[in-house]
């Protein structure tokens, strides 16, 4: 209460999500109160904060067409953003959107819903088993930050994805919505033998919110449903008629059987085309509902839950025709997630503000092979039907070699903000605590995997390589491990037109464990013959100091020119361990995986070894003195605000990676040094550590760089239109593409030889050179104030980028030159002499 100056009133303020609005005010004297109405819309220039951010607000959300209705595509409308998604699995861990933040890799980044986190399997934004995030209509705003964010944000070294949901007002209003596609004005696809196959999508739902209590308690809901029959036409390379009727082992002919006759072209000795349709059954319902409270003046709270469920029968298809599967071998996927969030706000004064928060993230997802065959015909005893079989030239036969398999992830979150301003510091800290409960089953190998070089060997029932599992293994994993993480950050206005935004964050987290005593892990891969059970690692969070510090300058003073520029150090909190689940199931002696190579395998019954190995055991592992992988971004910009709301940005903005998690073969052979230096890799040559074979390996050597010109041109909705343009100049550099096999599709994550990580220094696998993005919505000026025929609007987005990186690669499923000796190998072929590359 200001006494003795005249009623001030001043609109055109809004506060957004995560956003600092500044707001300058000349009181003079007078006998009335101060008054501030908030209203209207938030300045166009940022000049309180370094932080690179944009905000994507409810009218963008609604109104730009979204195929799929997922929201989370939105954030690739702003520079810095990739979206790199190009996924070859159903697995959890492998697929969704894939966004690469300002360089880093796609799985650090951070999806909160409410300040609750929602971020889903191994770091990537959460997926369901339909490949999608609903709920539009339920979504306020968002806020993508993407570098140099404030000390209040952590868990990852990326971006984040900062959602508000919608609630409810003194006003009932509610809405509905049919969306419909079909195939009718679909192009035929270049490998389409006739009509595009059939497609139908159906999406509807509606939201509806309102007072419950009028100016106290309030209400919002929505509902979604999803409907879609996509026919994809799926090209197989399957065996002639020529090449059965020749001499033909007897215990291959039932597999034989299972190939259909090609009905396309040939493809060379004894390998025919087949193409067929495989409709894609995808289902998904979304359910949400928001009350807010008004308890008294000082104090408010809500409560939300938000529900997506969805189930998807898909085929054994990549794209890839030695991986593309056949049509009696099918995939049924299911997943169902829950978020509930609670947040209390007490306005203790006039300048203190506390966040009080608990939320609840449960996720889970499913994975079963299915199929039609008539006869199981197994490989091991107990399966339920027969494994797979790869081979060289041909589509694979049968289903995937890590199904069943289920992953679920709980999350249970306390946190607690205190916001209090002094004088020209915006002072705010906080605390986070957070319980994680992962479990996870995968049969990896389960049913067993031969491999053959060609169809010649594979006709003569001669096999180069079986990988399995010795009888008994123990398959799932229960990992609980905790984060904590405490803050302090001061937005410091040295004068009325410099902001200097100080803070740092340290958080650590408790190493995860197997509920039942199933860890296991190789000392030293070099020299170890057996696992050691347990742990502990070496917990490498414990120094998780985060440094962060910027400025904001109102170069003019008015809040039209500014410029900005900030630095911080980030972590990845579950980064060492958000593939470990995985990788560790495949570690004896809870699992023993079986990887011979050479004459004499069996088929179709394998044999495994009962007392030490001398090398035929494999086994994937994770580093026993992992580094935890880290980040330093940094930019700066000027915004300048232009004539007729429009608003431009110019800037640079880099990334330095450490430590970053990388996947190597851990147990090369020993090479033989030719006479030029370069390394050769014969067949039968000795492992590294010849008492095991094959070692798939999760270390933390890897680094990398980005350097971008990123600008944006912006007109906010006004007279009738808004545009958005982004433009992105970059260059992003790597060693370390991924974790997991699918991270890189244009390359492989492992490096072509083990004993060069450095050799493996390149453009990143997500590196587009340019990147350029624009959207805009223009309503119709026919009957645009008619509140029947009103509102006609004409929307659309273009994302346009160069293309990525491509590494041309020979891979044989028998062995590799390149020393990884599994099938995730691949060569390089070298430049020939005397040319220019």
């Amino acid at each position: 209460m200001l006494q003795g100056f005249r009623t001030g009133v001043q609109t055109g303020i809004a506060l957004e999500v995560a956003q600092q609005a500044g707001l300058n005010m000349v009181l003079k004297v007078g006998t009335t109160e101060e008054t501030i109405t908030v209203s209207g819309e938030s300045p166009l220039v940022e000049t309180r904060s370094s932080a690179l951010s944009a905000i994507v607000l409810e009218k963008t959300i609604e109104e730009l067409p979204l195929n799929g209705r997922n929201y989370i595509m939105l954030a690739t409308l702003q520079p810095g953003i990739v979206q790199f998604t190009e996924k070859l699995s159903t697995s959890p861990a492998q697929r969704g959107v894939s966004l690469n933040i300002n360089g880093m890799g796609g799985r650090s980044n951070s999806f909160l819903i409410d300040g609750a986190n929602m971020r889903g399997y191994a770091g990537m934004a959460t997926v369901t088993a339909a490949d999608s995030t609903l709920g539009v209509d339920t979504i306020q705003e968002f806020r993508v930050v993407t570098n140099a964010f404030s000390a209040d944000y952590g868990r990852v070294m990326g971006g984040v994805i900062n959602i508000a949901t919608k609630s409810g007002t003194n006003r009932l209003q509610g809405s509905g919505f049919e969306f419909f596609r079909n195939s009718k004005m679909d192009a035929r696809n270049f490998f389409d033998v006739g009509a595009p196959p059939p497609f139908t999508r159906h999406q509807y739902g509606g939201a509806v919110g309102g007072p419950l209590v009028r100016n106290k308690i309030f209400f919002f809901g929505g509902v979604e449903r999803l409907q879609e029959d996509l026919g994809t036409t799926v090209i197989t390379a399957v065996p002639t008629s020529a090449a059965r009727a020749g001499t033909v082992n007897p215990a291959v002919r039932p597999y034989l059987d299972h190939y259909p006759l090609p009905n396309g072209r040939d493809l060379g000795p004894g390998i025919g085309q087949y193409t067929y349709e495989f409709t894609r059954v995808t289902r998904e319902n979304f359910l949400q509902g928001r009350i807010d409270m008004e308890l008294s003046n000082e104090d408010s709270l809500f409560v939300r839950h938000t529900y997506d469920g969805s189930r998807q029968v898909s085929p054994v298809a990549s794209g890839v025709i030695q991986t593309t599967g056949l049509p009696q071998f099918f995939t049924n996927s299911t997943s169902g997630n829950h978020f509930f969030t609670a947040e209390a706000k007490r306005t203790a004064t006039q300048n203190l503000l506390n966040t009080a928060r608990v939320s609840a993230s449960v996720l889970t997802y499913e994975q079963q092979a299915a199929n039609t065959l008539a006869e199981g015909l197994p490989f091991v005893p107990d399966a339920p039907f027969m494994g797979l079989i790869l081979i060289g030239g041909l589509s694979q036969l049968g289903n995937y070699a890590a199904e069943p398999s289920t992953q679920n992830i709980d999350y249970w979150t306390w946190s607690d903000d205190l916001t209090y301003t002094k004088g020209k510091h915006l002072l705010k800290t906080g605390a986070l605590v957070e319980h994680a409960y992962a479990s996870k089953l995968t049969t990896v190998n389960s049913r067993g995997t031969y491999t053959f070089a060609n169809l010649t060997q594979f006709l003569a029932g001669v096999p180069s390589r079986f990988q399995g599992n010795a009888p008994g293994p123990k398959f799932e994993r229960k990992r609980p491990n905790t984060l904590f993480g405490f803050y302090v950050q001061d937005d410091y206005r040295v004068t009325s037109n410099l902001t200097l935004n100080l803070g740092a964050r340290y958080e650590f987290f408790t190493v995860p464990a197997d509920k039942d005593g199933l860890d296991a892990y190789l000392p030293d891969i070099l020299t170890s013959s057996t696992t050691t059970l347990g742990g502990p690692f070496v917990n490498p969070s414990l120094k998780n100091l985060a440094p962060r510090v910027g400025f904001a300058w109102d170069v003019t003073g008015d809040g039209r020119t500014a410029v900005r520029g900030g630095s911080g150090l980030y972590y990845d909190t579950d980064g060492p361990y958000n593939s470990s689940l995985g990788v560790s199931i495949q570690t004896p002696p809870f699992v023993l995986p079986v990887n011979v190579t050479g004459a004499g395998i069996p088929f179709p019954t394998p044999v495994f070894p009962t007392g030490p190995t001398g090398g035929a055991l494999s086994m994937r592992t994770i580093d026993y003195h992992i580094k935890q992988p880290k980040g330093w971004t940094y930019n700066v910009n000027v915004q300048r605000e232009l004539a007729g709301s429009w608003a431009a940005m110019v800037g640079y903005a880099g990334s330095r990676g450490y430590d970053l998690v990388n996947a190597i073969e851990g147990n090369p052979v020993v090479p033989v040094v030719r006479a030029d230096g370069s390394l050769f890799f014969p067949a039968g040559a000795p492992r590294r550590n010849p008492a095991w074979s094959s070692i798939d390996y999760r270390m933390s050597d890897g680094r990398s760089t980005y350097h971008a010109l990123q600008s944006s041109l912006m007109k906010r909705f006004r007279d009738g239109y808004q545009v958005q343009l982004s433009y992105t100049l970059s260059k992003a550099m790597d060693n370390a593409d991924g974790q997991l096999g699918t991270d890189a599709v244009t390359s492989s994550v492992y490096p072509q030889n083990p004993y060069d990580l450095e050799g493996e220094w390149a453009v990143a696998s997500f590196d587009a050179r340019h990147v350029f993005s624009a959207n805009a919505t223009w309503e119709l000026p026919a009957f645009r104030n008619h509140a029947v025929l009103g509102g006609w609007q004409l929307n659309g987005i273009v994302s346009l980028h160069t293309g990525y990186p491509f590494s041309p690669s020979i891979q044989t499923p028998n062995w590799s030159r390149s020393g990884n000796t599994s099938t995730n190998a691949e060569d390089r072929p070298s430049v020939k002499p005397g040319t220019d590359p």
